[in-house]
């Protein structure tokens, strides 16, 4: 009886694969933060602009973008990478070795776990020199 059962799954273990995967990202710190997911093999897989305090599920198929450079493998590998980038300028952090499935936190990964604020922007002139008159 346990024969037939093998027969019937088999064929159905041999169609499942291991082509997808997903991570879980979080923001827990208190700035604004861009995710640059990459595979193993430096794949560019997706980037997300994560506020502070939320999570963004990231799920691939493990098929690469279409960015093509020479020796570039077929299939993307894991486990993944994923940059931490300030909106302003510099690195919050980069977690290297994150498994699918796994919860990749910003303040977890090594890094300055710091974003210096925005440049102030110099006034321009105005583009006439026409002054009001009340």
């Amino acid at each position: 009886m346990a024969y037939w059962l093998w027969f019937l799954f088999f064929p159905l273990a041999l169609m499942a694969g291991t082509n997808d995967g997903s991570i879980l990202l979080m923001n827990d710190s208190s700035f604004i933060l861009t995710a640059s997911v990459q595979a193993a093999d430096g794949t560019f897989l997706g980037q997300f602009s994560v506020q502070p305090g939320e999570q963004i599920n990231f799920t691939t198929d493990l098929n690469p973008t279409k960015y093509v450079h020479p020796g570039s493998p077929s299939v993307s590998l894991t486990p993944y990478t994923v940059i931490w980038q300030c909106g302003s300028e510099g690195y919050y952090s980069l977690c290297t070795g994150v498994s699918p499935g796994a919860l990749c936190k910003a303040n977890d990964c090594p890094g300055s776990h710091f974003c210096s604020p925005k440049p102030k922007q110099d006034k321009q002139t105005p583009a006439s020199t026409i002054k009001k008159v009340k």
